[in-house]
C-alpha cells in the first residue's frame, strides 16, 4: 500500500496548474512523460483514454487531444484507431562520446546513416566565438548533416587545427568517415576528449536542416578531442534532435 504522505505528493506533482503561463495542455504531456519515463506507464501498455484524462485533470477533451499531439510527435506514444493510446518502446541510445566518430556512435547500434555536406572543407578566420579554441585564429572547418532511418537527427560544425591537418581541404572527404581518413591519411587518433552538454534553440538555419519548428529546442554537444602533443586539434559543435534518439555517454571507472 502507498504510504498517504507519498500518495498526496504524487497527487500534488500531478495537478495541473491554471494560473502558470504554461498552457494547461503542454502541463499535462509532461506528466504524461514523466509516468513514461518513471515506468507507471510501460512500453507496449495503453494510457488512461482521453476521455478518462479530462475527468480526472477537469479539463476539456480538446486540451487532452493536444496534450496526445505532443507526444505522438515526441515518439512517446501511438495512437490505435479504435484501440486508444500505447506507449512506444524507448528509442536507441547513441554513445554521443564515442572516439571513433559519430558514424561509428550509429553503427554501433546497427543504424545506418546518410552524411549530406552543408558546407565542405575550408579554411576560415574564426571570430566572436569565445568558446571556440580557434577563435581569432585559423581553422578548417566543414558542416554536415546526418540523417538516420530518413529523419535528420543531427548536424555537426567542425574545426580542425590547419597546422596538423595540412592540406585537409585538399582531400577527397565527402560524406566518409572524418575520423577514419584522419586515421589513415594523418595516421591519428585522438588520446582523450571532453564534452559539455547544453539545452539550446538552434539558429534558423540549423532549425531547417533538421526539420524542426523554429524555436524547438535541440540538445548541443560541444566536444574537444585531444591528439599526441597536440592538445584540442579538432573541436565540434553538435546540435542533437532527441525525439527519435536518446544519446548517452559512456562512463568508465577511474584506473
Amino acid at each position: 500500500m502507498v504510504p498517504v504522505k507519498k500518495y498526496r505528493q504524487m497527487h500534488e506533482d500531478e495537478m495541473l496548474n491554471p494560473n502558470s503561463p504554461i498552457p494547461l495542455y503542454h502541463q499535462l504531456a509532461e506528466i504524461i512523460t514523466d509516468r513514461i519515463k518513471s515506468g507507471a506507464y510501460r512500453p507496449g501498455e495503453s494510457i488512461p483514454s482521453e476521455t478518462a484524462m479530462a475527468k480526472q485533470y477537469r479539463i476539456g477533451r480538446p486540451t487532452v487531444r493536444q496534450a496526445m499531439d505532443v507526444l505522438v510527435k515526441k515518439k512517446l506514444i501511438q495512437r490505435r484507431r479504435g484501440a486508444g493510446s500505447f506507449v512506444l518502446p524507448a528509442p536507441p541510445s547513441v554513445d554521443l562520446f564515442s572516439l571513433g566518430g559519430t558514424s561509428q556512435a550509429f553503427l554501433t547500434q546497427g543504424i545506418d546513416i546518410k552524411k549530406t555536406p552543408v558546407s565542405p572543407v575550408s579554411l576560415v578566420t574564426v571570430t566572436k566565438q569565445p568558446e571556440n579554441p580557434f577563435n581569432e585564429s585559423s581553422a578548417f572547418f566543414l558542416s554536415r548533416l546526418i540523417t538516420a532511418q530518413g529523419t535528420p537527427v543531427l548536424k555537426e560544425d567542425i574545426f580542425l587545427d590547419p597546422e596538423l591537418f595540412r592540406h585537409l581541404d585538399q582531400l577527397e572527404i565527402g560524406t566518409h568517415s572524418l575520423s577514419k581518413l584522419v586515421a589513415d591519411q594523418y595516421h591519428l587518433v585522438p588520446e582523450n576528449g571532453t564534452q559539455t552538454f547544453t539545452v539550446a534553440v538552434p539558429d534558423p538555419e540549423t532549425a531547417q536542416l533538421l526539420d524542426l519548428v523554429p524555436d524547438t529546442p535541440v540538445l548541443k554537444v560541444f566536444r574537444k578531442l585531444n591528439f599526441p602533443d597536440a592538445p584540442t586539434a579538432v573541436y565540434a559543435v553538435l546540435y542533437c534532435r532527441t525525439d527519435h534518439f536518446a544519446f548517452s555517454q559512456t562512463i568508465g571507472s577511474p584506473a
